[in-house]
């Protein structure tokens, strides 16, 4: 197959990659997409050799670097925390390939993030307790609402971040109705510099974890489903901001999942109309799912909730000093 200097990667070059590396990466088309061989990305970031055996699978690690891969999965590991992707991991010719896409959108926002740095110091940041008055959102075994616990665990973040200097604003304060368009509008009226929403997940009785969503690129697929909508191809305000959101959803995935050992879910992609519509960096975090009898347990004591609220507090602030 022909292949192409990647031409990409050559003007987006940062100070730690060496001299040598510059514009070596080149992509290959399969399947009507151009993949990089995840030997080449490790090498351009500096991430060193293979540490895996197995043919299926490639780990690279150095010092807190880390990304690994497994072939035709659309989850991987960077940097101690799972991602997924928008397309699979290929193996071709006893090799491992990513997505160009994947590279630009996914890896190096969390691998270069003060390439990625946002104009302006972070002055306002709206958290949005999920749901609340005639939405109670999910329902936990006990019969406990997920309206009433996103607005207590949003005042403990809220708490913890009132030493940060910036200002901090709750789309509501009590157990009132607001349309997904109002929590938007609020947003913008106090020209936010963050938004991230706190929701608790229901499933079925064994799903358990956390995980925190952004808004999938022009062009890529929800993680909840591989297949491309037309509406997927359409740019919306939320994507401004694309590379600071995934990092963003990064740094407190990472935070919450270091507090709690809880299952890592990993930072996700979807078009739910508060990432949509943001008019900054922005971010729903799962917190647990309620319909987990094991995990409903946790959450309903103010303990937990606090560790939860102190590694939301400390995600955010991670990825505000990352941006100072």
């Amino acid at each position: 197959m022909a292949r192409l200097v990647w031409w990409v990667m050559l003007f987006c070059v940062a100070g730690t990659v060496a001299p040598a590396q510059v514009g070596t990466l080149r992509s290959t088309r399969f399947a009507g997409r151009e993949y990089v061989r995840a030997a080449d990305v490790a090498g351009y970031y500096n991430l060193g050799s293979n540490r895996s055996g197995a043919s299926s699978r490639e780990e690279y690690r150095r010092e807190a670097l880390q990304f690994s891969l497994v072939a035709e999965r659309r989850d991987i590991r960077l940097n101690n925390s799972q991602h997924w992707l928008n397309d699979p991991v290929v193996a071709v010719n006893g090799r491992l390939w990513i997505s160009k896409a994947d590279v630009l959108q996914n890896l190096d926002p969390i691998l270069r993030p003060r390439q990625h740095r946002s104009a302006g110091k972070v002055r306002v940041i709206v958290l949005d307790p999920g749901h609340g008055g005639g939405d109670r959102g999910a329902r936990g075994t006990t019969g406990r609402t997920e309206k009433e616990l996103t607005l207590d665990l949003t005042k403990r973040v809220e708490r913890h971040l009132a030493a940060s200097g910036a200002k901090i604003y709750l789309t509501r304060r009590t157990d009132t109705t607001l349309a997904l368009a109002e929590r938007n509008a609020y947003e913008r009226a106090r020209k936010a510099d963050l938004f991230v929403s706190l929701h608790f997940n229901a499933a079925t009785s064994s799903a358990r974890g956390i995980e925190t969503f952004c808004l999938p690129p022009v062009g890529a697929s929800s993680t909840a489903s591989p297949r491309l909508r037309s509406g997927d191809r359409e740019r919306q305000s939320g994507n401004r901001a694309d590379p600071q959101n995934v990092w963003l959803a990064h740094c407190i995935q990472r935070s919450l999942i270091r507090a709690t050992d809880a299952e890592d879910r990993g930072v996700r992609r979807a078009r739910f109309q508060v990432l949509r519509d943001a008019s900054s960096p922005a971010v729903l975090v799962e917190a647990g799912f309620l319909s987990n009898r094991n995990e409903e347990s946790k959450i309903l004591t103010p303990t937990y909730r606090e560790t939860l609220a102190k590694a939301i507090a400390e995600g955010i602030l991670a990825y505000v000093k990352s941006t100072e």
